[in-house]
């Protein structure tokens, strides 16, 4: 269970990190012709932590259950 955790965990802080990224850098995604919409990736990075969060609340909860 140590091992699938850490998993859960070490994907979680890999993806903020990521969108940390992509926060910080100024990438812009530009496409002559599909007009992509502005991106909050602060708003996306935070959200990816809470639903993460989340979801490891809900493995644990379920594991000591079962």
């Amino acid at each position: 269970m140590i091992k699938i955790l850490s998993l859960i965990i070490g994907g979680i802080f890999l993806m903020a990190m990521g969108a940390y990224a992509l926060s910080v850098s100024n990438i812009a995604l530009t496409w002559p012709q599909v007009p992509w919409p502005q991106v909050d990736w602060a708003l996306v990075g935070f959200v990816t932590l809470i639903g993460g969060l989340i979801s490891t609340g809900t493995g644990i909860a379920v594991s000591r259950l079962a």
